[in-house]
């Protein structure tokens, strides 16, 4: 898969809850952990935070790691602005999804119609929390620790192949937020991101769901 491409297919995650720590890994506790992470997302009408991303693509060589800030507001508007790459955006301004790679694709911008649920949302934490039981097996797989705080990570198998990855696993903190995710994609690629300094309820500038192709670009629709 292409530095374009695993960009482009950016998509995923969700908020969460605290398990029991110490009891068995059944799938009744992955189910509860989900119902409280769907409250908790359906309690936050927006969400900003702070986020880390590696690629591992066995046949590409080396990770490729970048950063930056995301922004979501439900049901069908969301943001990565990146630091690393700088200039590098993806953005659903809840009709189009742009991405916009410079760093990648230089002269160009993707634009794709997208619906506002479902696997194909961009939507990177509603993939996950929109009625989850209903499009993946769960299971509870440790309790474990990021950054210093306790999570449960749960691992989310899809029931269908139009989903693009073979398997999630979700690290969900006491507050019911993301904090890490790891996912294993149809190439055997793996992506996992880290969320950091995440603001439920953020008061999110409107222009970060906008997105105007800068003179010159060429917008290439798949």
């Amino acid at each position: 898969m292409t530095t374009r491409a695993a960009r482009w297919t950016v998509a995923v995650a969700l908020l969460g809850a605290l398990g029991t720590i110490g009891t068995p890994a059944t799938a009744q506790d992955a189910a509860a952990a989900l119902a409280r992470a769907e409250r908790a997302y359906r309690a936050a009408p927006t969400l900003a935070a702070r986020f880390e991303q590696t690629i591992v693509n066995p046949m590409l060589g080396g990770p490729e790691h970048s950063s930056g800030s995301l922004f979501l507001e439900r049901p069908a508007r969301f943001a990565m602005r990146f630091d690393e790459p700088v200039g590098d955006r993806i953005v659903a301004d809840g009709e189009w999804l742009w991405a916009y790679t410079p760093s990648a694709a230089p002269g160009q911008v993707f634009r794709q119609s997208v619906p506002s649920s479902g696997p194909a949302t961009p939507n990177l934490f509603g993939q996950f929390v929109d009625r989850p039981l209903e499009r993946y097996t769960a299971e509870w797989v440790r309790a474990d620790t990021v950054d210093g705080a306790p999570v449960d990570v749960v691992r989310l198998t899809p029931r269908t192949a139009s989903v693009p990855f073979r398997s999630a696993e979700l690290a969900l903190d006491g507050a019911g937020l993301l904090r890490w995710l790891m996912l294993v994609e149809g190439s055997r690629q793996r992506r996992e991101m880290r969320f950091f300094a995440i603001r439920p309820g953020a008061d999110i500038p409107t222009a970060e769901f906008q997105f105007t192709p800068p003179p010159g670009v060429r917008i290439v629709t798949p």
